[in-house]
């Protein structure tokens, strides 16, 4: 259902489930309303219950029903038919969020087996900018061991992230309301005061897509008032001259008419920042769909670094030891889709870029690719351009959609396959600090298999009938390999298992980061790098630059708001939820927020129909009323689907957004910056 792992304890009836709660006897015991309308979501007419085959033309929608055989037998045969006439490499497989769950981790990618490099997944336009990119290119780290120490925070920083409505709700937000009843402050940069700004000692509120000039900003008090820690910064920092010098030719000004936010607020916000070290950082993907995502997300780390708020108690603390140096992927014979035009992400995912996928298709570019299978996601929502999509399925010889529902991807699909909802079958999660098994508790409804399951099946149709685990048995042998011990343990356990550990604090003073046992950080220069030696071998500048979306050439022109977009919602999951009744019907209407001193001078009321409009389009929404920054738009995404409500159906705001206004570093979409304006409909 999404990636967050919640534990709950779920009530079933005659072999039927009926009810889903949180478990109040865990501390990670929380349920949204996805995870409490899962009854009606197992049992939703609308479910796939059986195979089916296109018997209209693609888009119509229309489908026979077929047996597992036949089916499985007409999608092995046209992907091997493309396999022959093409090569393996023109094969492509996607999955969405809601297949990242820990069983098909590591078995993303079906077409790997066979020789494609294509296999790709939702890192293409989420979480890889901000939770390896950024810190890889700083701490050598992923965002996993990176830890948001909130419960020893004296003030805590939402930047990038609400979790008060993020999708996973309950998460950090528990944390946060307990830190503030034992007198921690909260500050929130963020463009909207709904959501954790109304709870906040500090709202910042900032123009969408310019985190980087508000960090620069502060970073440059800091820098000419010497209030940084000269001693780590010597030590253990790369390219802190490089930096300060470009800093140097900006001004505080210039950056806080950037940000929107006056020079007096960024002082003073630069002063409670330095108050302290116990300053924890609540970041996430808001950050990541600008123009310069990468470097503004690495701008925000070095903030924390030079003022010695790294790997300390309330801070950023890093949860991990003998961390070894890693390499960038090395070079294929046939490289993946992007590889060339996104170096950094193929070199730190090791993985294509899907946002080629369209060039690949419709343009043969850099070679062509003629067949694809998605799993658990929706890429005609969830990325821009829906026509573009269209044109792009429309093409393909063959196509194969795994699914819980249909999609308006699956209406092109030749084959579509029924899979189970999380219920259904067996697995396991993992998160910091520990791991639990996730044991089916209901039978498959209709004739929907797991969906590792399906691609053992159809690898086995295909002639690899050992590529993927064929039961469960398998699939944890796979998962506990060399730990055994650990899976018989949660078999007695399974309310699952913690693990203990005791906090080092300044590791990367004693060696203890390092695989190697040398002082320092596990980057290749083994500092903690403000400038990237990865985004410089690579042909980037390595420092933080930034980029403002009023330099992108023709596209302010005539948008006196900047729009952001996609803000998470507990009803929903990306493209998940308006196409659930019960799920809808809490969420009915796609809305655009507005400030009430905008929308006053725009003669524009709570509920009205208003019309928002980009250089790509114009799409309907229902106007919401609440503090914004002012000249900023923020939309929910997600609608698109003629399987969605009619509202929903039309309100599709990455209609009117580009695959070309990109993060040249990450390749993902500005969805978070985008110049429009708005009107009564």
């Amino acid at each position: 259902m999404c990636h967050n792992k919640c534990d709950i304890v779920a009530t079933l009836e005659h072999g039927r489930l009926v009810k889903v709660e949180a478990d109040s006897k865990s501390p990670r015991g929380r349920v949204c309303p996805r995870g409490k309308k899962s009854p009606e979501i197992v049992y939703s007419e609308k479910r796939i219950l059986h195979p089916l085959l296109r018997c209209g033309e693609k888009g119509e929608g229309r489908f026979r029903r077929a047996t597992w055989d036949e089916a499985l037998t007409c999608a092995s045969r046209g992907f091997l038919d493309i396999i022959r006439n093409y090569g393996p490499q023109a094969l492509a497989s996607y999955y969405g969020g809601s297949g990242l769950e820990d069983s098909m981790r590591a078995n993303a990618g079906l077409f790997r087996v066979f020789g494609s490099p294509n296999d790709m997944g939702p890192g293409s336009i989420c979480n890889t900018s901000s939770c390896v990119f950024t810190p890889m290119t700083t701490y050598g780290v992923t965002e996993a061991v990176l830890v948001k120490d909130i419960g020893h925070s004296e003030i805590i920083f939402c930047w990038g992230k609400n979790p008060k409505t993020d999708s996973g709700p309950l998460s950090a937000y528990r944390a946060i309301l307990e830190a503030k009843e034992r007198g921690a402050k909260l500050v929130v940069i963020d463009p909207c005061r709904a959501g954790m700004g109304e709870m906040a000692d500090m709202w910042v509120p900032i123009i969408p897509g310019s985190d980087g000039a508000l960090a620069m900003a502060m970073t440059k008090l800091i820098l000419e008032r010497h209030l940084y820690d000269e001693g780590f910064v010597k030590n253990y920092t790369r390219g802190f001259e490089a930096y300060e010098a470009y800093l140097k030719t900006l001004s505080v000004d210039r950056l806080s008419k950037c940000c929107g936010i006056p020079v007096r607020m960024i002082e003073e916000l630069t002063r409670l920042f330095l108050s302290t070290e116990k300053i924890s950082l609540v970041s996430y993907t808001g950050l990541e769909y600008q123009l310069s995502g990468v470097q503004n997300n690495r701008a925000i780390q070095i903030l924390w670094a030079i003022t010695g708020k790294v790997d300390v108690e309330g801070g950023i603390y890093i949860n991990g030891t003998g961390i070894p140096t890693r390499k960038p992927a090395t070079k294929q014979e046939i490289m993946p889709l992007g590889a060339e035009q996104y170096p950094v992400f193929y070199g730190l995912t090791g993985c294509g870029q899907f946002m080629e996928f369209p060039n690949a298709v419709l343009h043969d570019v850099p070679y062509p690719v003629r067949g694809l299978l998605i799993r658990a996601a929706s890429p005609a929502i969830s990325y821009p351009e829906q026509k573009l999509w269209r044109q792009v399925y429309k093409k393909l010889d063959f196509m194969v959609v795994l699914d819980r529902f249909m999609t308006e991807d699956a209406k092109y699909a030749d084959v579509v396959l029924p899979a189970t909802t999380l219920w259904e079958n067996d697995s396991f999660c993992e998160y910091p600090g520990g791991i639990r098994l996730r044991e089916q508790i209901i039978e498959p409804v209709g004739e929907a298999k797991a969906d590792l399951f399906i691609y053992q099946q159809l690898a086995e149709y295909m002639g690899r009938p050992d590529a993927f685990p064929k039961n469960k048995e398998e699939l944890y042998g796979q998962a506990f390999k060399g730990r055994e011990s650990l899976l018989e343990r949660l078999k007695e356990h399974p309310e699952g298992i913690v693990f203990e550990n005791k906090r080092i604090y300044r590791k990367y003073e004693t060696g203890g980061l390092r695989s190697d046992g040398r002082k320092g950080f596990p980057t290749p220069s083994g500092k903690f790098e403000i400038s990237s030696t990865v985004l410089e071998d690579m042909g980037y500048t390595g420092y933080p630059v930034y980029k403002d979306i009023s330099e992108e050439p023709g596209l302010k022109a005539g948008f006196e708001f900047v729009m952001t977009c996609g803000n998470r919602s507990p009803v929903r999951y990306s493209s998940f939820g308006p196409n659930i009744e019960a799920l809808a019907a809490l969420d009915p209407y796609p809305t655009a927020d507005i400030d009430p001193l905008d929308a006053a001078r725009l003669e524009i009321e709570d509920g009205y129909e208003v019309d928002v409009e980009t250089a790509f389009g114009t799409k309907r929404f229902r106007a919401r009323i609440t503090p914004m920054h002012p000249g900023t738009i923020h939309v929910f995404s997600g609608g698109g689907s003629s399987y969605h409500s009619e509202a929903w159906r039309e309100g599709n705001i990455n209609d009117v957004n580009s695959m070309e206004i990109r993060d040249d570093i990450s390749g993902f979409p500005a969805f978070k910056a985008i110049p429009c304006r708005i009107r009564r409909a």
